[in-house]
């Protein structure tokens, strides 16, 4: 090749040069798009109209919770249910607790009960009732709460056994048992009362008893006059 040849060639823009050329123009139009297009491509959520949107409606909502916690008010007027400030609340509540601890902590427990919808109002004296008693007792057997429950220490039951469920003999009406909070959560102590039971019927799954191999399943339908029933009946099994 002639060096004139050569010369000419060198002077030819080399393939590296038109890559760089061809990112550099990209890299323009790439920035000149963002720049004019790149409000209307983000989504709404990022946009300043939606965050000004929420800021808005966040400030009305607290200013709705400070007028709540800070003034009076009805509400509900068929259960006579009225608020009340915070600090005049918390003021009534001190007030009872040192009146009575005891029953402002039954009250409040009644109150917990009712609004998860497992308050049943059972007088002491109704659960020594025999005929309810012996209602509750066929209950147990025509709702197959024996097969799994041993009463009777003649009389085993058989799933039961193998689940390794409860039994209802000996003392054990008021008496502390450890339970799972839910299938395999932590363990709580939890006394056998009334409340203990009815959650136990209602909502089987929130307390499991430490040992058993599986939560109870959901009972048949039951109302709450035969939770009554079942109820006594359990608690005449405890021998004092």
């Amino acid at each position: 090749m002639s060096e004139e040849n050569k010369q000419i060639d060198s002077l030819q823009p080399s393939w590296a040069t038109h890559e760089l050329f061809a990112l550099a123009l990209t890299l323009v139009l790439a920035v000149w798009i963002v720049s004019k297009y790149g409000k209307e491509a983000r989504p709404q959520s990022l946009t300043t109209d939606r965050d000004e949107a929420r800021a808005a409606k966040r400030a009305e909502l607290k200013k709705v919770d400070e007028e709540a916690l800070g003034s009076y008010g009805v509400v509900d007027e068929s259960r006579k249910v009225y608020r009340l400030p915070v600090a005049d609340a918390m003021r009534v509540v001190v007030s009872r607790m040192n009146e009575g601890p005891g029953s402002l902590h039954k009250e409040l427990v009644s109150r917990s009960m009712a609004a998860a919808g497992l308050a049943v109002a059972v007088p002491a004296e109704e659960l020594e009732d025999p005929a309810l008693i012996a209602q509750g007792k066929t209950l147990f057997q025509t709702k197959i709460c024996f097969t799994c429950h041993q009463v009777d220490p003649a009389v085993p039951a058989a799933a039961g056994l193998a689940l390794k469920a409860p039994s209802f003999m000996g003392e054990f009406w008021g008496k502390e048992r450890e339970v799972h909070k839910g299938v395999g959560g932590p363990i709580e102590k939890m006394k056998f009362d009334v409340a203990y039971f009815v959650e136990s019927i209602r909502k089987p799954m929130d307390k499991v008893v430490k040992g058993a191999l599986a939560p109870m399943p959901p009972p048949p339908p039951i109302t709450d006059d035969e939770l009554k029933a079942l109820l006594a009946y359990v608690k005449s099994l405890s021998k004092k």
